[in-house]
């Protein structure tokens, strides 16, 4: 079965606004004019159009591989070239010319799939960013990916190098594939920016999903190791935080029309139990029964800031 559109997945839309709201949290310690944000933004640019409305001062660049793609980037580009540079290349190429003289830096490593070389990517770039800069990475999360025998092996020796035990197989449950792939970033962290070095990779939220494939999403920032109270300060009254390597979120928000989420807006925000409160309110079920109904309305309630809307329009 294909995936919805790239611009109609609306946990890919909630994990795009939550990379919005960690800069948020993060800019009142940091000039965002010292900033270039780089990003992998497929043919609408969607994640830039979103840093230009929000973060206008941000220089971006965009880093893209296929001549079609970018010939669509170059008819969807958000803003002036001046503020937006579109580059054609492969991303690996890219790194090779990248330096600590850029200047600070966010990164959104948004890829497709789950390989080794795009880990190894990860790494390097750890190595080359200056102190505050912030690196997001998105990698396939789909344990239907490793269910024959040949695919589990072959995981096995594609990620040794990164694996928490070298008999560690990939697990058949969504969740726990999701946390093995953040031990594995966390292992690759560690032996990128070492103990002995002055940097260190401190993450600040973490999220699974799935819209038609499972993918996992993990942001963090590069300091230097005796600042790394200050960056776990600056988001620590922050509702999606994971300071500490944690069990990543799940964003599983549900579908539901305009006049629904306008009716459920006026019982929020709520504390405890709001899936059951909000399923009160309706007075009916979204999904099969009660429980993965109030499920899916706490995920409606965690993350209606980040909802998107999704509109027929009229060209």
């Amino acid at each position: 079965m294909r995936q919805p559109p790239y611009q109609l997945r609306p946990n890919k839309a909630v994990d795009r606004l939550t990379l919005i709201d960690a800069i948020r949290q993060f800019r009142d310690a940091h000039d965002l004019r010292e900033y270039t944000y780089y990003g992998m933004g497929g043919p609408w640019l969607e994640d830039f159009r979103l840093i230009y409305d929000f973060y206008p001062e941000i220089r971006m660049v965009s880093i893209e591989s296929d001549e079609n793609v970018y010939r669509r980037q170059q008819f969807h580009i958000p803003c002036h070239r001046v503020r937006l540079d579109l580059k054609r290349t492969e991303f690996n190429s890219f790194l090779a010319s990248f330096g600590p003289e850029a200047g600070k830096s966010i990164f959104w490593l948004d890829y497709l799939w789950l390989r080794y070389a795009h880990i190894d990517e990860f790494m390097t770039l750890l190595g080359k960013v200056p102190a505050d800069s912030m690196i997001k990475i998105s990698l396939r999360c789909e344990p239907k990916d490793y269910l024959e025998d040949k695919k589990r092996k072959e995981f096995q020796r594609e990620f040794e190098d990164v694996l928490p035990h070298p008999s560690v197989e990939p697990p058949v449950s969504f969740a726990d594939l999701a946390k093995l792939v953040q031990e594995m970033i966390q292992i690759a962290a560690q032996k990128a920016l070492s103990s002995a070095m002055p940097f260190k990779f401190v993450p600040v939220s973490s999220f699974c999903y799935a819209d038609g494939a499972g993918m996992f999403t993990l942001t963090g920032i590069v300091c230097r190791r005796t600042d790394e109270s200050k960056v776990k300060s600056a988001f620590r009254s922050w509702d999606l935080r994971n300071l500490s390597w944690g069990t990543p979120r799940l964003i599983d928000v549900p579908t539901l029309s305009t006049k629904e989420r306008l009716h459920l807006q006026r019982q929020l925000p709520r504390g405890n139990n709001a899936g059951r409160t909000l399923l009160h309110a309706l007075g009916y079920l979204i999904e099969d029964d009660r429980p993965q109904t109030e499920a899916r309305l706490q995920q409606y309630a965690d993350f209606h800031h980040y909802f998107p809307y999704f509109m027929k329009a009229i060209p």
